[in-house]
Parts: structure tokens; sequence; C-alpha cells
């Protein structure tokens, strides 16, 4: 879950639905994660009531970019980073009424507006055009996607049937490079009380372009899932974080096989390096992680 309030205020019921980093006290908390060239991860960190800042780990070094209010066209707080290509990061903002997704330049260290949504957004997946694709929001332990743009309209998923209204959720959508989408689904209602855990089965599942309908890929998702693509379009990440416990997944987007990557207590936000072999996801303690995606 990507935040969309400050942290210190919503994270006691974000954790219920196993979509806040647990906190710890005196500690600057990392939010979300986007691996955009091979030395450079991007981060956003919580600064209380202030907002989130932009970071850079640059060859292992940390070091503030810009806060809030030094980015242009700023309509609002900083809510989740994506990669919009090589060498290109993808913010989005939380603003009145609806979400602003805002580009910068590596090359340049220019922030610009890509486009603005009509709902506030906690994800999103862009199409190659950079002006359709897919946008998550999330609110309260209900997950849903919504296409947007010309170029997704030949999908014939029915995205109502993942959507709060039909007692499901979905979440993390994902698109590769043939065009097809992923995303995480459950079939579970979100529970009438968040006490704590996620303890709803969560599927990592295919949009199917050619002849429609849904597939399930790899295996059930027992805990909270986040889901992120390796480049070249044939393999994903998959944290999944529950009771004191989380796996970081690998798993093969053709056959369904998974292969864990690593046990830990408590993994989220993946992001995948450029040449596919190391992923990075923020940690227990609010902090960034990195472990070896394939050998």
């Amino acid at each position: 879950m990507k935040k969309i309030f400050s942290k210190l205020a919503a994270c006691v019921a974000l954790v219920a639905v196993g979509g806040c980093t647990p906190l710890v006290m005196g500690q600057p908390q990392v939010d979300d994660v986007a691996w955009v060239s091979q030395d450079r991860i991007y981060f956003l960190r919580e600064v209380g009531s202030e907002g989130s800042e932009l970071w850079l780990r640059d060859a292992g070094r940390e070091r503030k970019l810009v806060s809030n209010a030094e980015i242009p066209d700023l309509c609002g707080p900083l809510n989740f980073l994506f990669v919009v290509k090589p060498g290109k990061l993808g913010l989005g903002a939380v603003c009145d009424g609806f979400g602003r997704l805002i580009s910068y330049s590596e090359t340049t260290g220019a922030f610009s507006t890509i486009l603005d949504v009509s709902i506030q957004t906690a994800a999103v997946a862009l199409a190659d055009d950079g002006r359709s694709g897919y946008i998550g929001t999330g609110k309260d332990g209900c997950w849903e996607i919504q296409p947007f743009g010309e170029s997704v309209g030949s999908y014939s998923t029915d995205w109502k049937e993942y959507s709060c209204r039909s007692g499901k959720s979905a979440k993390s959508p994902v698109v590769v490079g043939d065009g097809s989408i992923f995303f995480l689904a459950t079939n579970e209602p979100r529970p009438e009380r968040l006490d704590g855990y996620e303890r709803r089965v969560w599927r990592l599942t295919t949009a199917l372009k050619e002849q429609g309908g849904v597939e399930q890929v790899g295996p059930e998702l027992h805990g909270f899932p986040d889901l992120a693509p390796v480049p070249g379009g044939s393999k994903a990440v998959v944290t999944v974080s529950r009771e004191g416990s989380a796996e970081v997944l690998e798993v093969d987007l053709r056959t369904g096989q998974s292969r864990r990557i690593r046990q830990t207590d408590y993994a989220s936000s993946p992001s995948v390096s450029p040449d596919g072999k190391n992923v990075a996801f923020v940690d227990g303690k609010g902090r960034i992680a990195i472990e070896e995606v394939s050998s």
C-alpha cells in the first residue's frame, strides 16, 4: 500500500490490511522504491506531517533530492513511485479529487507532468504510449484497478468483477512487453474488522489479451502482496507479508513456477534492477533491502 495520508496518522489503519511498514520510532521510514537505472534507486522517505521527500541511493550512497514543496506543479503530497522507462522516474501525487503523474529525467534533472487521472491513485502501469494504462486505488482493505486511455480498450476483462462492489479486490497492475497485464487479486471480501493482519488468499493473475478472461499464475499468496516485473517480461517478483513473516518470491510468468528469494519479517514495494539480477524492497525496519533475483 502506498500512502495516501501521513503514515504517522494512518499507519494504525494501514497495518490492519498489511499495507504499512511497521514503525520504528526515531527512524525516518522508506515508503516506496523505484530502481530506475543500474546504480540508482529512488525512494520516498516519510517526514511526518510534511509529507514525503524524494531521495536517491546512488552507488550505495543516499542523498535527498527534493521535498514536496520543491517539485513544480505538485498539487498534493507524493504517494508512490514507478519506472517510466530506463533513466526516467515516475512520481504519483494525491491531489484534491484526482491524481497527478509526474516524470523526472536523470539526464536533465527536470520534472514534468505526464497526465492527470480522474481518481486518487496508489499505483500505475503505463502502456508504451505513456498516455494510457491502468491505475490502482486502495482504501480500508479494498483495492481496485481501472483502465484509462484508448489503447487498453481492446481488453475484455471486466474490472467490475474485481471491485469492492463485487466483494473482491485487485491491485498492483503491471504491463509487460507484449502488452499483457498482470495483477494481484483476491476473491475474498475485505474483513469486517481490520484487526491487524491480512488473512485473505491472493493470487497473481493475468488478463489474456487475445482470448479474453483471466488466469492464475503461480502459487496462492497468504498475506498482503506487492508485485514488480522483472525486465524482459517473463518473470516477476512478489513480496508477501503476514503475521510477523514475509517472503520475497520470483515467479515465472509463463510456467507459474516460483522460487523463494528471501524469507524475512516484512517486505513491501519491490522494484527490480534494470539488468534483472537484483530486487530492492522495504524491510521491517523501514529501510531498503537488496537481494539477488537470479544468479
